[in-house]
């Protein structure tokens, strides 16, 4: 490759050594690369597609056509703010979890890794939740039985909002998935719960208000907590909070409270009242509200890793259609599959 340097001279490089201090700048070079040198405009764009695949597989995403937008730089350029937000991600596979056997009754989970990086696992608080290696259609889960907790440990700093929560997860009647750490911290919660009037499977609620009262402030969707497995995404973002199921918006724009988070109950409500019973497979958890692209290509990913049904739903449906969520509003349909509790 040729070049012309500003004062005049020639410059040449090989195309291999090009590639290669190409394929290890991040989006922020790179786009300083093409600007200043218009030979340089085409390689650096398909180093930035190169690392961009490399790392949405790290995250166990998928890029979706339908989503591409703007240069390989700048979506490159997204990826790396997203996996930089990833504050905590659990996952139950064999190879991220130190388990103790019970003769006569199977394996439970003593602790589990932290596949973000930053060091915040979960461990066992009181009671085990057991490994079902097979829950999930061939992967495993965390199986809690409404005495069972994980609770990761204390974060540095609590997160302010927004807060983006993706779970992976199959609950039954009146139960929390995931809240804040103990009974000193701010609900911070996903549950199904909360119900206007009883129910024996109450809809899917998230909220960030109070501590250890009923909440003044939660968003409510339709999903009942009949022990099916589901894709749950919070986005915990005051007046702009969202919640997603299965890729499809349940509820939007309403404001959940202003609590911060300071660490991860799962299985249990801060308080220690309110368990879940049902499984977990999957906890990601993002400081952000994250972009519908990445939230979309994620959610798409884990229901493929999963083979749940999944729909990316671009609006919450109308009141006034009872079965939107299901007949009017599936564009694009990853996978499908049923799982009985």
């Amino acid at each position: 490759m040729q070049m012309q340097l500003r004062c005049g001279a020639e410059f040449y490089l090989d195309g291999l050594i090009v590639e290669c201090i190409l394929l290890n700048l991040r989006s922020r070079s790179l786009a300083t690369v093409s600007r200043v040198s218009r030979a340089l405009r085409k390689p650096a764009q398909s180093a930035a597609y190169r690392a961009l695949t490399a790392l949405v597989d790290r995250m166990q995403c998928t890029l979706l056509r339908h989503y591409e937008r703007g240069s390989w730089i700048s979506q490159l350029r997204e990826w790396e703010t997203l996996e930089a937000d990833n504050k905590v991600w659990l996952q139950a596979a064999a190879s991220n979890v130190v388990t103790v056997e019970k003769a006569g009754e199977g394996t439970y989970v003593k602790r589990v890794g932290d596949l973000s990086g930053n060091g915040y696992g979960a461990t066992m608080h009181h009671k085990m939740p057991a490994l079902r290696p097979d829950a999930i259609n061939g992967h495993a889960a965390f199986e809690f039985d409404g005495h069972s907790v994980l609770k990761t440990r204390p974060f540095a700093e609590p997160l302010q909002q927004p807060v983006t929560l993706m779970i992976v997860a199959r609950a039954r009647g009146d139960t929390t998935i995931v809240d804040s750490l103990g009974p000193e911290s701010g609900r911070f919660e996903v549950c199904h719960g909360y119900p206007t009037g009883w129910h024996p499977s109450p809809e899917i609620c998230m909220t960030a208000s109070g501590r250890d009262q009923p909440p003044k402030n939660s968003l409510r969707g339709s999903t009942r907590g009949t022990g099916e497995w589901h894709v749950y995404t919070a986005v915990f973002d005051k007046g702009k909070s969202e919640m997603y199921v299965d890729g499809t918006c349940e509820s939007s724009g309403k404001n959940v409270g202003t609590n911060t988070l300071d660490g991860l109950s799962l299985g249990c409500d801060h308080t220690g009242v309110f368990f879940l019973t049902g499984m977990i497979a999957e906890l990601r958890l993002y400081s952000c509200h994250m972009h519908e692209a990445q939230r979309v290509q994620t959610e798409a990913a884990l229901a493929s890793r999963y083979s749940l049904s999944y729909s990316s739903a671009p609006a919450p449906p109308s009141p006034t259609k009872g079965l939107a969520r299901f007949a009017g509003c599936l564009p694009r349909e990853v996978a499908r599959t049923s799982d009985a509790m």
